[in-house]
């Protein structure tokens, strides 16, 4: 469990470098190529098989019952959290042009309804499954596809939201507004991420 623990905290410094050039480059005016660049992320991750919430999560919907997988996700949400909103605080402390890109975005998150953010993160749920198990497949290049058509869309990412979260450390930070926020994210991301398995897989008739 320690080994898988270290591989959630190490996506969580991935995914927090890649919220990092994704902030600078909106506060640059390229947020375009910041979406292309944060693909560098999953890619590592993928490539090592560490663990993110949003690449495993999906796969709990092939088989509800094991309660393993189960463990893992949870184990692995959590440590993905903590990692990228503590590291999002020390980036903002020293890096103001990403503390105040970050501050601008998250701000927009929270004055958005929990229906907008729930069907947003149903869709950045779909498209990391989409990233990861056509990775799996055999097909490297989807995951520089679907990362950069969800950052463009403006869809939610629970683990990078957690990082802006962290950056734009302030009075709203914590608040229920804000707990909802996270809450309603984390869950549609999961529910983005059965969609396709529960669609594709086949179903075992019940004797």
């Amino acid at each position: 469990m320690i080994n898988e623990i270290k591989k959630a905290i190490l996506s969580g410094i991935l995914i927090s470098i890649g919220g990092c050039v994704y902030m600078a480059s909106v506060s640059a005016g390229l947020s375009w190529m910041g979406a292309i660049l944060f693909s560098g992320g999953l890619f590592a991750i993928c490539v090592y098989g560490f663990n993110l919430y949003t690449g495993k999560v999906g796969y709990l919907a092939y088989n509800f019952k094991d309660l393993q997988a189960w463990k893992l996700v949870i184990m692995t949400c959590f440590f993905n959290q903590i990692t990228t909103f503590f590291i999002g605080i020390a980036i903002g402390q020293y890096f103001p042009n990403i503390r105040e890109a970050a501050l601008n975005v998250y701000s927009a998150k929270l004055s958005a309804p929990l229906a907008k953010l729930f069907i947003s993160g149903i869709f950045c749920g779909i498209l990391m499954f989409l990233s990861v198990d056509t990775w799996k497949k055999g097909h490297k290049t989807g995951l520089f596809i679907y990362v950069p058509v969800f950052i463009i869309a403006g869809f939610d990412h629970s683990v990078a939201n957690s990082f802006y979260n962290g950056a734009a450390l302030g009075q709203h930070t914590f608040t229920l507004k804000n707990a909802a926020l996270v809450t309603t994210v984390l869950l549609a991301n999961g529910i983005g991420g059965w969609i396709f398995p529960l669609l594709t897989r086949e179903w075992k008739k019940q004797q």
